[in-house]
């Protein structure tokens, strides 16, 4: 539509040049016997008027054609670029691997025996801090497998191997696919799910990719009501 108005608004721009070229003459031959008088004639004061008006007509025409031109080569450039390419993953499968991640077991179990460790030894303050540390991560790692909480320290866990992972997907970023916030920065682009990617790098057996198959197979539990069932204690 844009380049049919531009190809139909050129030539009454030529016609108009064309105009304005043919009374520049008729101006010129009449007035060249009188080139020294100041004394103007109605026919000369009329033909100076209509060569005003055809200038303006001209000025007018070019903006416009100038102004559609700029438009359409803008809306060619950004019909001409590179998609946008965001990848998507499902957060609770990244944070169920890294709950499992031998890395982290190992830590779980450190921090376990120090807690038991100063329970034995009546050290009620060491026991009660590790404890509740304990709990927290506990509480945290509900919140990410259950519900739609970001996955941060499974993401800071391979946060190296992140831009491999993008340049091999084609991705200009990532993105959990329960952040509805995060995903309406992106309204236009192509989706890639890069879910397997991310939790290969977390490297678990055969079972525990069974039970993150399992896990992906339904939607989250709502945030606030996940944060009731462990308020309740029930998970």
């Amino acid at each position: 539509m844009r380049l049919n108005f531009l190809s139909g608004l050129m030539p009454r721009v030529w016609r108009a040049i064309k105009q304005f070229a043919a009374m520049s003459v008729q101006l010129s031959q009449t007035m060249l016997p009188q080139v020294l008088s100041i004394n103007t004639s109605p026919v000369k004061s009329d033909i100076l008027s209509q060569i005003m008006k055809t200038k303006f007509q001209i000025i007018l025409a070019m903006a416009v054609a100038l102004g559609a031109f700029r438009v359409t080569s803008l809306l060619a450039q950004e019909t001409n670029a590179a998609p946008v390419r965001v990848g998507v993953y499902d957060s609770r499968a990244v944070a169920y691997a890294w709950f499992w991640n031998d890395a982290h077991q190992r830590q779980l179990k450190e921090l376990s025996q120090q807690a038991r460790a100063a329970k034995t030894a009546g050290v009620t303050n060491r026991y009660q801090t590790l404890a509740a540390d304990l709990r927290r991560q506990q509480e945290a790692i509900h919140r990410e497998v259950f519900s739609s909480a970001p996955p941060n320290e499974a993401l800071a866990e391979i946060k190296d191997r992140i831009p491999e992972i993008e340049k091999q997907a084609g991705v200009t970023a990532l993105v959990s696919k329960w952040g509805a916030a995060a995903l309406k920065q992106f309204p236009r682009a192509e989706t890639v799910d890069v879910t397997g990617e991310l939790v290969r790098e977390l490297k678990l057996t055969e079972i525990q990719l069974k039970t993150i198959s399992e896990i992906e197979k339904s939607k989250p539990v709502p945030l606030d009501e996940c944060n009731e069932l462990i308020r309740k204690g029930k998970i």
